[in-house]
């Protein structure tokens, strides 16, 4: 998977006095203001929110913010609420902004003056890897004034497909791809899907990280999640957010068949052996978006971690099941026309884990 691209915060030097809070805030949105594109704002914007959301009363915690800002008076302050409005779908706090604007003969730049004009791209892309483990999700607006913004989304599908990062990039869909394959490997695949299918993907991965980990639990959605938020209401709703699949018991049972039926079955077709194969194989349709047929160096990991248990210490014959492995990696990646680069990987994963799993497996239970 392509590594982010996120900007880093810059160190302080030695010697430099902290800045006070209010004093950063207040430079960073005279900062946001002054840009000439509307990313330092907007992002500006995006924490204040953030701050908001994470409150015992979101609402009225916005409304406070909301009402220290528009008490100052400054042209700057004035500018934020309005960006608050409309990335909040606020429209009666937006009207009465732009009549306070109007009466204190202040200007905006013409990006926020229309910001409620944005449109969204009519393309969106899925960056993701031959093991399905995590996919990037991109989707996109230009801003009134010819400013466009890329959001970038993680979706860690082997954790039920839930947002684990997002930001935003100033920058076209194009440039942001090209951005972010940059020393990218070889088994990168980038293809387009419905913008509807993008926005219905990301809103369901945030549900899933907004019921486990949580807000707070991702500091790049601190700037970000209330921008890609508003970013996604733009584009077309109804989109399908179906991605993981969950295998009937058919479903595996046809896998295993076809699996014993192959040249690298005939070990496996004892009658007292096939609990073993049924069990690896179900183990396996947690891999990626669930395909028992493709295995990373960290899916095999993770099976034969004594530590995890995917696999009952009372199955029959469970010390043959490093050996089992590898015979459905191999067969699993020629079904799938994997790069033979990625199965020795695999086969060394089995290799690197076996010792362990073995002494586990042979290390008398309180029940023996």
């Amino acid at each position: 998977m392509p590594k982010s691209k996120k900007k880093r915060h810059q160190r302080r030097r030695p010697g430099q006095r902290p800045t006070p809070p209010e004093r950063e805030l207040d430079d960073a949105l005279r900062a946001g203001f002054d840009s000439p594109a509307p990313g330092a704002l907007l992002g500006f914007v995006g924490l204040i929110l953030s701050v908001a959301a994470g409150a015992h009363d979101p609402a009225d915690n916005l409304a406070e913010l909301v009402r220290g800002l528009s008490d100052q008076g400054r042209t700057e302050t004035s500018a934020a609420v309005l960006a608050i409005a409309t990335l909040t779908g606020d429209i009666e706090l937006r009207r009465r902004v732009r009549r306070e604007l109007a009466d204190r003969g202040q200007v905006l730049p013409r990006w926020l003056a229309e910001l409620d004009r944005t449109e969204p791209f009519d393309r969106a892309i899925e960056i993701s890897t031959v093991y399905r483990d995590a996919d990037q999700l991109l989707v996109g607006v230009t801003v009134p004034g010819g400013h466009p913004l890329t959001a970038v989304v993680l979706v860690d599908n082997e954790l039920g497909a839930f947002a684990a990062e997002g930001y935003v990039l100033q920058s076209p869909l194009e440039d942001a791809v090209a951005l972010l394959l940059e020393d990218a490997d070889p088994d990168v695949r980038v293809r387009d899907i419905p913008p509807a299918d993008a926005r219905a993907r990301i809103e369901a991965a945030l549900h899933e990280l907004d019921l486990g980990p949580g807000r707070g639990g991702y500091e790049s959605w601190a700037e970000s999640r209330p921008v890609v938020d508003w970013m996604l209401s733009l584009l077309p709703a109804g989109g399908d957010d179906d991605v993981l699949r969950e295998l009937s018991e058919d479903e595996l049972d046809e896998i295993s068949e076809r699996f014993l039926a192959s040249p690298f079955g005939p070990a496996w077709t004892d009658h007292d052996l096939r609990p073993l194969v049924d069990e690896v194989v179900a183990a396996g349709s947690a891999n990626g978006i669930g395909d028992p047929l493709v295995w990373s160096p960290y899916n095999v990991a993770s099976l034969l971690d004594p530590q995890r248990r995917h696999l009952d210490r009372g199955t029959p014959s469970l010390d043959r099941a490093p050996d089992l492995l590898r015979d459905l990696i191999r067969y699993g990646h020629a079904e799938r026309g994997l790069r033979p680069e990625l199965t020795t990987a695999a086969l060394a994963a089995v290799d690197a884990a076996t010792g362990s799993f073995l002494q586990a497996v042979h290390e008398p239970t309180d029940a023996d």
